[in-house]
């Protein structure tokens, strides 16, 4: 089965920006049947949990955080990244189809469901990003070093004493 967030409860809904917090998801079995269900769950594990307990073998979203995407991957769910445009729920499944639709791993995850930023937008970590450059929505600092969804390869230290961070880590 192929599962898909939608905006709205009608088969040919956009896929929704959202995905544990997406009202509603179409559901594509075997036989190409689609059938449209509101989100059971609240937030992105849980309906990673219902995913798991529906049969779910397939994901094709536009977001994804990345616990979910952990829990996903775990439960063996292929995830596969829509696109950033607005994208209906046919051509998505045509998209998917012809193989035209990127699967999403640890390698590319960042890149594709990562959270693109811009110079001002940083998170008060000295770690800024370029105008481009993406990250996993969880902040550097709050990710273990050589994580490969933070986007940080090596490692480093931020110096948290100082209040060079302005996040709160208690």
């Amino acid at each position: 089965m192929i599962a898909l967030p939608i905006k709205t409860e009608k088969k040919e809904s956009a896929l929704a920006p959202l995905f544990g917090k997406a009202k509603w998801f179409a559901f594509v079995a075997e036989d190409g049947a689609i059938s449209v269900s509101q989100n059971q769950a609240e937030g992105g594990i849980k309906t990673a949990r219902w995913f798991e307990s529906l049969g779910v073998k397939t994901l094709i979203t536009n977001h994804l955080g990345e616990k979910p995407f952990q829990a996903l991957q775990k439960s063996g769910i292929n995830i596969y990244f829509a696109g950033k445009e607005r994208i209906e729920v046919a051509e998505a499944l045509q998209k998917f189809k012809e193989g035209t639709l990127l699967e999403v791993n640890v390698t590319n995850y960042a890149e594709l469901l990562g959270e693109e930023q811009d110079e001002k937008k940083g998170h008060g970590c000295g770690d800024e990003l370029k105008a481009g450059e993406f990250r996993a929505k969880v902040k550097c600092c709050e990710k273990p070093k050589n994580n490969p969804l933070s986007g940080h390869q090596g490692g480093h230290e931020h110096d948290h004493k100082h209040g060079n961070c302005h996040h709160d880590h208690s």
